[in-house]
């Protein structure tokens, strides 16, 4: 699990209540949807504001609340603009969710 870092215990991730978590020098938002964990970078690719935590989760499309751009947290697509947002392999060991490392995750990029 070297390439990953720990978030957050998986008691603290609910379907009602987001998790932020700083992992390296990005700050992430943690979802429980149906079941299983999803990471995004908690920084909207519109202007930039670290506001997810505090958007509407509507099954898998996040809201950002500064200007309702709408994204899967699945796949960072954006549903109602362009662009994308940053997500992470997650991984559950125990009871604690562990994240890919943010500074080698390649998977995704803005724009």
């Amino acid at each position: 699990m070297e390439r990953f870092h720990k978030a957050a215990a998986l008691e603290e991730v609910t379907p009602a209540r987001p998790k932020r978590a700083n992992v390296g020098e990005r700050e992430l938002v943690l979802y429980k949807v149906e079941g299983k964990i999803f990471a995004i970078e908690n920084l909207c690719p519109h202007q930039q504001f670290a506001l997810f935590h505090q958007g509407v989760l509507e099954g898998y499309t996040i809201t950002c609340p500064m200007h309702n751009w709408r994204f899967d947290v699945r796949t960072g697509k954006a549903v109602t603009s362009s662009g994308r947002i940053r997500t992470f392999e997650v991984r559950i060991d125990s009871n604690d969710v562990f994240v890919g490392n943010p500074e080698t995750e390649e998977r995704f990029t803005y724009f």
